[in-house]
């Protein structure tokens, strides 16, 4: 048997070693490194520090260097990028034997938070100068990442109504007193609950039990509080808020949708490659709205459109689609389940697509030739147009009534301004061609979230606040791109040269 080997502890090197030995040529610390080499981070609105007395005055390249490749191997936390840069070769490489502690690593993100967005941009047109970029067929989805908060912490509208009712109750003597005090107090801060009650479980539990134990004077000031928190609930245009981080907005999402307070990160995939080409965070609970500015980002990042962009029944707008054909965006969106259908439905043949919209005479025609004449227009607060109705008359003699619909009143039918287009898009997606692209939306664009989600188990915010979530998002779709570039990099296929 051959003799063991074990650690010889007193061995001394005759030369010093080379860290540059240490690390193999294939190594994507190598390639993350010639990466940032080849940007101008000054052109890309870096900020330069300025040196303090007895502070170590390290380069913005280099931070970034450290920065990617903590992204690039799931290492998103500062302390533990500071660990690393000690105990990681790749990083004592990248690092060139420098140890930036955790502080510094942290100042750098929240100093360019704005300007990490421009580096996922030099990833895109690093991937278009070297063909990656397809443009014959894009995707575009989003997907809800959990903030960095605890759904205790927060506020709801209709608890802090049940409260204040009960305040009133039991302050009808008060009032007066309570409005001179909330105008002495209208310039509190946000959010001024008594400390007590910034508890979701303690604000229910005094709701359930009362006011009992409250002073009149302590009533009059959780009063004006709760006013304040109302107003806040107003100009946020919700109604809920996190006490932690006011910014993020109670969304549905995950595999068993409950509701969490959440971002919701957009991103829009090229087909050829499964690049990202462009990527933002929003704190709209649905992606209805989104379409549109999302086609614009992959333009503004790629310098041109893609031939045809698809999205799932999350993006269906009328108000999108109409938005999207002024811009000459080609674009298919599943339509939704109840679109052209009637919530009284019986039979597929009185859904509203087989209704024939009469222009010259302004009025619809049923599959029995029956006329719907103008009723009236409705208008909806969270609409910026207006809702033409239509009503049939003649219902009581049509032997299809029951049938057709259950409203007591005869069957209804809504026109948008936006008929038209969201007609075209249904035609448009008759055609099997058409058909065939859109199922490929979820091939495209969700295997890159899965990879994200379970693979970099990117599930939770890091930071708060919109511009942080929307930095710490680029970085992680320029991690997801920079792997893509670095196989191709492997296969001497990339030219690293972004100019």
């Amino acid at each position: 048997m051959s003799k063991e080997i074990t650690a010889d502890y007193s061995q001394q090197f005759l030369l010093p070693p080379s860290i540059e030995d240490w690390v193999p040529p294939d190594h994507p610390v190598r390639f993350i490194r010639l990466f940032v080499e080849s940007l101008s981070v000054s052109e890309l609105g870096f900020k330069e520090r300025k040196s303090e007395e007895g502070r170590p005055n390290y380069s913005n390249e280099l931070l970034l260097k450290i920065w990617l490749y903590g992204y690039f191997t799931k290492i998103r936390s500062s302390r533990e990028l500071e660990r690393s840069c000690r105990s990681e070769m790749p990083l004592i490489w990248l690092s060139g034997m420098n140890y930036p502690d955790h502080n510094t690593l942290w100042r750098f993100f929240r100093n360019n938070r704005l300007c990490i967005k421009n580096v996922f941009k030099q990833t895109v047109k690093l991937a278009v100068r070297n063909d990656m970029i397809g443009f014959a067929l894009q995707a575009v989805d989003g997907t809800k990442v959990m903030a960095d908060v605890s759904k205790r912490r927060s506020l709801h509208r209709a608890d802090i109504n049940r409260l204040i009712l009960s305040l009133d109750e039991s302050l009808e003597e008060v009032l007066s007193g309570i409005e001179r005090r909330e105008e002495l107090e209208s310039g509190l801060p946000e959010y001024n609950l008594p400390l007590e009650l910034q508890d979701k479980e303690k604000l229910k539990e005094l709701i359930k039990n009362g006011l009992d134990e409250f002073t009149t004077e302590d009533k009059v000031r959780l009063r004006s509080s709760l006013n304040t928190c109302l107003e806040q609930f107003d100009s946020e245009e919700t109604n809920h808020l996190s006490l932690t981080d006011k910014e993020s907005r109670l969304m549905k999402g995950g595999s068993n949708k409950t509701s969490e307070f959440s971002y919701n990160a957009q991103s829009i995939v090229d087909n050829k490659d499964q690049l990202v080409v462009g990527a933002k965070v929003s704190q709209s609970t649905t992606d209805n709205h989104h379409l549109t500015e999302m086609i614009d980002e992959s333009k503004e990042n790629t310098g041109r459109l893609p031939e045809e962009t698809v999205a799932d029944a999350g993006y269906f707008s009328g108000e999108e689609l109409h938005e999207s054909e002024g811009k000459g965006h080609s674009v298919l969106v599943n339509l939704s389940s109840n679109v052209g259908k009637s919530q009284f439905k019986k039979s597929d043949r009185f859904f509203k697509d087989k209704f024939k919209y009469d222009k010259p005479n302004d009025q619809y025609e049923c599959p029995l030739g029956k006329v719907l004449i103008y009723e009236r227009t409705k208008c909806r607060k969270d609409r910026h147009y207006s809702i033409r109705l239509y009503r049939c008359k003649s219902f009581r003699e049509c032997p299809c009534r029951d049938e057709c619909s259950k409203d007591k009143n005869g069957r209804m039918i809504e026109r948008s301004p936006f008929e038209d287009v969201v007609k075209k898009q249904r035609d448009r997606q008759k055609d099997s061609r058409n058909k065939k692209l859109l199922s490929k939306r979820k091939v495209i664009v969700e295997p890159v979230f899965g990879w994200i989600k379970h693979n970099l188990g990117f599930r939770r915010w890091s930071y708060r606040g919109l511009v942080s979530v929307n930095a710490q998002w680029s970085m992680i779709c320029a991690s997801v791109n920079l792997r893509k570039l670095y196989k191709k990099w492997l296969a001497d296929g990339l030219t690293l040269n972004i100019s």
